[in-house]
């Protein structure tokens, strides 16, 4: 008995290097391996999903940007639209008869019994708290005939492709009421004053003092 105790003692100490050689060992290297492996990629994995929310904070970002950029684009060409259809340019200094054409009449005896038109001259005119320059000319219209007579005068200068201003419009009844039940379409006189403008002629440079 003494025996086998003897032989199961001397082999401890084999069986403890065999457990460390083939056990303990082993799995000491594969978790260092493992830690080698792991330990970067989890750092890179917080890395890219730190930059994956960055990314995403920028996309929305931009996308906010563009909505807000169509917003303004849309208004834009909106307040263009609306400046087309209610504002007029300065006429050109080499077309000056667009006006007159358009509110002259031909006296029909019916629809315009007479008109009268005068220009007077072309003359700068300074616009208080703007650097533009522009210039003006008034244009004296009379004429006698019909309301819708002098009313399509009056609609055919607001529609010149210009800027036109009137100034002044009177309009009168001719005949007394009798004649006017009679005729159904009674006569009036109109005197208008409208304005058009123009754009400057670039000023010529100053000359240097003692230049030829």
């Amino acid at each position: 008995m003494n025996a086998s105790f003897a032989s199961i003692s001397s082999r401890l100490p084999r069986l403890d290097r065999d457990f460390l050689a083939w056990g303990i060992v082993p799995a000491m290297a594969a978790a260092l391996v493992t830690g080698l492996f792991a330990v970067p990629n989890y750092v890179r994995a917080l890395s890219l999903q730190d930059e994956s929310q960055r990314l995403q904070a920028v996309s929305a970002e931009n996308i906010s940007q563009r909505n807000n950029l169509q917003y303004l684009e849309s208004n834009v060409a909106k307040l263009r639209t609306a400046r087309d259809r209610r504002c007029r340019p300065l006429g050109d200094q080499t077309e000056r008869d667009r006006l007159l054409a358009a509110i002259t009449r031909p006296t029909d005896g019916v629809a315009v019994h007479d008109q009268s038109i005068r220009t007077g001259t072309v003359a700068a005119h300074e616009i208080p708290g703007s650097d533009l320059r522009v210039q003006r000319r008034t244009v004296d219209v009379e004429m006698t005939g019909t309301f819708d007579a002098v009313f399509g005068v009056i609609d055919a200068a607001e529609d010149v492709d210009q800027l036109v201003t009137p100034r002044m419009i009177e309009i009168t009844v001719l005949g007394d009421p009798i004649q006017l039940a009679q005729s159904g379409n009674p006569a009036v006189r109109a005197t208008m004053v409208l304005d058009e403008w123009f754009t400057a002629p670039a000023a010529a440079p100053a000359q240097k003092a003692g230049g030829r």
